[in-house]
């Protein structure tokens, strides 16, 4: 009896054994699995997170921005609007016809040999 075989009792204790390292090795690597993808999941909300905040400020500055370029707008169109009416006004002021009805109307002025006559503003009483 020098070659004695393993009972079945050795190798079901064998057998046993090598299941529960099996169950062990994969309980482990499971906690581990489970422990990368809570970390990873943790990190993907805090990325989302700072990814919102930063998308939401940006839009709220560019609603701002719009604003501020309406409002500017608007003042642009005013002061051209008032550009041309100076711009109107220089060209009247050059006009020698202009001055002497400003003159006439505003100062009661009159040329050489004009004779002025001041009549009432209503004449229907």
């Amino acid at each position: 009896m020098a070659n004695k075989q393993p009972s079945i009792r050795e190798l079901d204790s064998a057998y046993i054994k090598q299941r529960e390292q099996e169950k062990e090795l994969q309980s482990k690597r499971r906690r581990g699995l489970i422990r990368r993808l809570s970390a990873l999941g943790i990190i993907g909300a805090i990325l989302i997170g700072i990814i919102s905040v930063t998308l939401m400020a940006q839009a709220s500055t560019i609603n701002e921005k719009k604003e501020e370029q309406a409002s500017l707008q608007e003042e642009q169109e005013a002061l051209l609007a008032e550009q041309e009416r100076l711009e109107q006004e220089i060209e009247n002021y050059n006009n020698p016809d202009y001055i002497g009805e400003v003159l006439r109307r505003d100062y009661f002025l009159t040329r050489p040999g004009e004779t002025l006559y001041k009549l009432p503003e209503s004449s229907s009483d």
